[in-house]
């Protein structure tokens, strides 16, 4: 794609400046072409979407304040530390059903994320954002599976939920990049060895 001269780079970062490109894209950090940033109309009423839920919730435990079990606080902490592995290994699983040949691990200590990566291999956007969104709906789905079985547990299905739920806006980020490019011909890949991922858009 770089030599190809079918191809224009539309940007590129580092795996530690993936904090930042999420901050831009969430309208929180001003882009390289701003000074100011503004949040967009689906942000706002995203995060005031989000809370509401959160204020919802927020009652409803209120109001079992006393009989609240507070042991399972921690048992959630340890669940989602067993979710995480789970999280990433659903990302490479979502790579492998696009046939990318080569799926593995990794890290980034000073960006303080784990993930999963197909190297070198050459998406679209709406497969990338759907490799991005697979762990939310599928562990999301599975929470609300249990907590409608073992509702005696719903302290610690209610607070996975949302600590992961937290935890995967950088996968929200890229299924939004996705929707908001969806009129553009634009691809995707990460290269490992540079550690760097590519956005291209086809002339």
């Amino acid at each position: 794609m770089q030599k190809s001269g079918r191809f224009t780079l539309v940007e590129s970062f580092h795996i530690d400046e993936m904090n930042p490109f999420i901050l831009r894209e969430l309208g929180i950090a001003a882009s390289p072409r701003k000074q100011v940033a503004r949040l967009t109309g689906r942000q706002f009423l995203l995060f005031i979407g989000l809370g509401a839920i959160g204020g919802l919730v927020g009652v409803l435990l209120a109001k079992k304040v006393i009989s609240i079990p507070w042991s399972q606080f921690p048992l959630a902490l340890a669940g989602l530390l067993v979710l995480m592995p789970v999280h990433e290994a659903i990302h490479a699983l979502a790579f492998k059903s696009l046939k990318a040949p080569d799926v593995g691990f990794g890290y980034s200590i000073k960006g303080l994320i784990i993930y999963a990566y197909a190297q070198r291999f050459v998406m679209t956007l709406n497969e990338n954002a759907l490799v991005a969104a697979m762990p939310f709906l599928i562990i999301t789905a599975g929470l609300v599976v249990a907590w409608f079985y073992w509702p005696s547990l719903a302290v610690l299905w209610g607070t996975i939920v949302l600590l992961h739920t937290l935890l995967c806006i950088g996968d929200y980020v890229l299924v939004q990049y996705a929707w908001k490019n969806r009129h553009r011909t634009m691809f995707t890949y990460d290269d490992l060895t540079e550690q760097t991922s590519y956005f291209y858009e086809k002339r």
